[in-house]
Formats: C-alpha cells, structure tokens, sequence
C-alpha cells in the first residue's frame, strides 16, 4: 500500500466546504453518516466477464471442459457427454458426479473479484438440493473416470471424495428444468480470485452422497452454446499496489482478556458476531497458565480457529519452554496454515490472513527482552522492511502498549513513536490493547507531534488510509478491570473520535449516556463491491454499538 491515487476534486471541493462552516455546522453537515457516501463517490469501475463454450467473451472460446463420473461404471469416461449429471442414488446406491471447469483469461492481474456465478441449464430438474465443492486436484476430460482423475492419476478417494480431491463447499444448485445461476459464497469468490491470480485451476464439483432425485446439465458439448455451462466474474481492476482482502472478511480486536466469566462473554460475543478471525494484543489471561488460556479459547472458538495472539507485558513469564503461551501460539498456526504466518510468532512476525496483512510485534514489552523496549531498532526496522516490502491494500500493526497520547487512561511513554511512524508512514492501521478502556482516533497525518493534534483531520466516522496517513486504536475490554477515562490527562487532547470507558462515553464527538462494558472491536474488510473500503464498529457483551465507523483506503 505504497502508491496512493490523489484525492478527487469532489472530495477536495467537499473538505473546503466544509473547512469554511462553523465548527459546529462541520459536525452536523459534514461528519453526517449520508455525507461518507458523497466524500467517497470516486468509487472503483467494476467490469463483468463471462466464459462459455463456443460463446462468450467470443466465439472462439474453448476453455470449459466438464464430465460425469459414475460410480456404476467406475472405468468409463463420459467427457464427450452432451450432459453433465449428478446423483447421490443412481441404482442400487451408487452415485454420479458433474465437474466442471473454465479456463479463465484476460483479467487484468491484480483485479480484485468482487462476485462470480455459475450458470447452469437443468435438462432434468430435481427436488433435491446438491452442493458445489471446489475441486483440488487435476484432471482431464478425456480421460477422469470414477476411479481416476487422469490417465495416470488415480483420485485419493475414488469419486473425488478424498480431502485432497475436493474442498470447501462453494454453492449449491436444486430445482426443475430450465436456466439455473448459482451465486458462489465467500469461498467460492475467494476459489475463482484464486483462479483469476493463477494458482491452479481444477474448477468445482456437484455433487451428493444421500440425494435420490438425480439433477442433470447441458454440458460444453451441448448442441446449443447458450445452454453450455457459463461462469461469470465481476471485478475491480486494482488501483493500489496489491490485492485486497476475501469480500467481508470480518476481524475481532481484543486485548487484556483474563481467566474470568467476562473473558468468556467476549469470546462468545466474537463466536455469535461470526468473526473469520481474532487478533488478540496481549495480556492473555493475567494468571501465567497457558494450557487453561489455550483451552477458554478452544472450547469457545474451536482448536483451529484462526486466533492471531501478541505477547502483552502479562505474558512474558511464562512465555517460553514446552508448554508457555509461545508454545500453544506455534501449535494454533501448525493445525491452522491459513492463518499463514512466518517469523517468532507475537513477538516479529508477519502473517497473511486472506489478504489482510498483519505485523506482530513486541515493540515496548520490554519484560520479555531489550530488543523489545521501547523504539527499540530491532523491532522499528522489522516493521518498517515488512510494511515496505508488502503490497497489500489492507495493513494492520499490531502490539500491546501505548504512548500516553495514543489512550484514555493512565498509561505512560511505553512504546516510542518511531513504531507508529512506520505504521503511518505505510498506511498501516495501528492496534493495541493494555489500557483496559475503548478508544479510537480520529485520521492522523503527524503522530508523534502533540502539538498539531498528531496531525488529526477528517470526520469522526471516517478514517482514510495513505501513505503518511493512519488512525490507531485501543481495544482493550476483554475481560479484567473495566477504567477510567482520566479528564486531566485528556480533556486537551483533539484526536479521539470515540471512546468508551469506565466513567465515560463518547461516540463520534457526541458525549452518550452510560458506560462501558467489556466487548471487541469488529472490521469487516472489503465491503460494497469496493475492496479499499471496510466498516466497523465496538459491541459490547450487551449488544452496545460503542462505535461506528467507515475505513477508507485511497
């Protein structure tokens, strides 16, 4: 995220506009939630492409390839087929399945997928419901049977039914003859991005194992090229420098979570909001007892949930050896390769997390070792290398301390400003935890530089990311010891855009009533066919909405 497209003259032409109310005008007119969509109308072109047989983009499109493989003729290949059919009964309980694939060409490379179907035309309908599977390993028309996915190869499970023959469920197609489009789901468009950046492309799969009521296609053979096997893909052609994350990726932020019911209700608050993944900044369960920190997580999200965990200063004691937190964090990321993370796990890593790209580090927890103390040169250089030689849309940084200006409570100078620089610099959104409050900033364009507000522009609920341009955030209510927004250390500051503490409530500039309780920051990446805008919000176990807000990437 290194190259940024200017600001369009609808938005320039905006901010003086709004520069020249009175202050309490811009709040009312120009911070409105109706007024994100009008800053925000440069909006990415999005293009829609279609590939069929014979038919479209042109006429001489031969990518579609498709066959039948029948459990009742284990041997026989049926690539030559004018249908593509599927059965989970086709005779004394043997099944049939339909694969179907597209070569997919001319999509500028770094686009961004934003929606992709399928289009099938039913020439033998059914009631039945059955599932699309991405397909995982190659295999060749003229010659895939039930038993053999090639020539050669056979399939590890005969019927494409092995965990290294198909994956994750896509869409699913039911209903009588005639012109049927399946909407692939998240991983299905996540499937075709794949496809689309050149990883290997084995299509996907119809099929059932119970079905009784079979379901048949016209096939890429089929007389009629309107009715052959269609996919289609919309996109954005990337303006930035990388790809973006899987549409509505969805992260929970938490840090300073304890060993108590409350850290349980965060957890479950993240499990009930259906969070793809947690990134935790520290301060695990203040007791020094990893396996019952790992179990909470575990009986709650699940062993192979993606849980992202940097060490706090609570941490470091039993940080190390054969069963400290390092330990179980390594574990996590062996059962979870998604999670796709190299270097000393929450300490100097990076990780690559369905496109959003995440820097751990330990930069001010000098309880584990010097080289984590504050500016400390080991961990500002490792952030600065990893953003600069990173290319996603979507940066976060993520440690556990703060400087005092960068929270709403009492913390002191704990982690330098040369980490936050380097996250500024990059476009990196800053996440951290250790004060036990909510807080939030406004854009930032100077950190480090009290006098001009670090450099604070923009709406209350609009962040926009470029380079020299950031927010940082505290969540830090994970489950011990709800404090206090501290007045004479902060009634000054004219950076925060919310925040939410023990004695104190404001959201977007406006002072609420009431006060907070422990709950997890959520942002939903890549929202609204635009893969640089995502939403967010803090929910509190109460069911709160604490804060909302727009992220935007220029």
């Amino acid at each position: 995220m290194h190259q940024r497209l200017m600001a369009s003259w609808s938005r320039l032409s905006k901010a003086v506009l709004c520069a020249a109310l009175p202050a309490l005008a811009v709040v009312n007119a120009c911070a409105a939630d109706g007024d994100i969509e009008e800053v925000l109308e440069a909006r990415q072109a999005l293009t829609t492409v279609s590939f069929q047989q014979g038919s479209l983009p042109s006429s001489s499109y031969a990518g579609s390839t498709d066959a039948t493989i029948k459990e009742g003729s284990a041997t026989t290949n049926f690539g030559a087929a004018t249908t593509c059919e599927a059965d989970g009964d086709d005779g004394s309980g043997v099944d049939k399945s339909c694969l179907l694939k597209w070569t997919v060409s001319g999509i500028p490379a770094g686009s961004t997928v934003q929606s992709a179907s399928i289009t099938l035309q039913v020439t033998d309908g059914s009631s039945n419901t059955y599932s699309l599977h991405e397909v995982k390993r190659s295999w060749s028309e003229p010659a895939v049977t039930w038993n053999n996915a090639t020539g050669s190869t056979a399939w590890a499970t005969a019927g494409a039914k092995g965990a290294t023959d198909r994956g994750s469920l896509v869409g699913s197609v039911t209903g009588g003859a005639g012109s049927r489009t399946i909407t692939l789901n998240a991983a299905g468009v996540a499937l075709v991005q794949a496809w689309v950046d050149g990883t290997s492309n084995n299509g996907v799969l119809i099929a059932s194992t119970s079905n009784t009521d079979g379901i048949d296609f016209a096939s890429s053979e089929h007389a009629t090229a309107a009715q052959r096997p269609k996919l289609t893909i919309t996109y954005g052609a990337s303006t930035g420098t990388g790809s973006s994350t899987d549409p509505g990726l969805l992260v929970a932020f938490i840090g300073d979570q304890g060993n108590n019911g409350n850290a349980d209700a965060v957890l479950e608050l993240i499990k009930d909001e259906g969070a793809d993944a947690t990134i935790h900044n520290g301060d695990f369960d203040y007791a020094s007892n990893p396996s019952a920190w790992e179990n909470r997580i575990n009986n709650i999200l699940g062993a192979d949930y993606p849980y992202f965990a940097v060490i706090g200063n609570h941490d470091a004691a039993a940080w190390g050896g054969s069963s400290g937190y390092a330990s179980y964090i390594q574990a996590r990321h062996a059962r979870v390769p998604a999670m796709n993370c190299a270097g000393e796990l929450g300490v100097k890593a990076t990780c690559n997390y369905r496109g959003l790209f995440i820097v751990q580090s330990c930069i001010g927890t000098s309880e584990l070792r010097s080289t984590c103390a504050a500016n400390a040169s080991d961990q500002v250089s490792f952030i600065h290398d990893s953003l600069a030689n990173d290319s996603s849309i979507w940066s976060v940084c993520a440690w556990h301390k703060n400087q005092h200006d960068m929270q709403v409570g009492g913390k002191s100078n704990e982690v330098g400003w040369s980490a936050y620089q380097e996250c500024m610099s990059a476009g990196a959104i800053v996440a951290t935890g250790h004060e036990h409050s909510y807080s939030r900033t406004l854009t930032l364009t100077d950190v480090g530089n009290a006098s001009t507000g670090h450099g604070k522009t923009g709406a209350f609920n609009l962040v926009e990311l470029a380079p020299n341009q950031s927010f940082v955030f505290v969540s830090g209510l994970g489950g011990v010891g709800l404090r206090d927004y501290e007045a004479a250390n902060h009634d000054d500051d004219t950076w925060w855009a919310s925040y939410y503490a023990s004695n104190k409530w404001v959201k977007n500039g406006t002072l609420m009533s009431g006060t907070a309780d422990y709950g997890a920051l959520f942002i939903r990446f890549n929202v609204n066919g635009d893969p640089k805008r995502a939403t967010a919000y803090f929910k509190d176990v109460d069911g709160r909405l604490a804060d909302e807000f727009t992220i935007q990437v220029q």
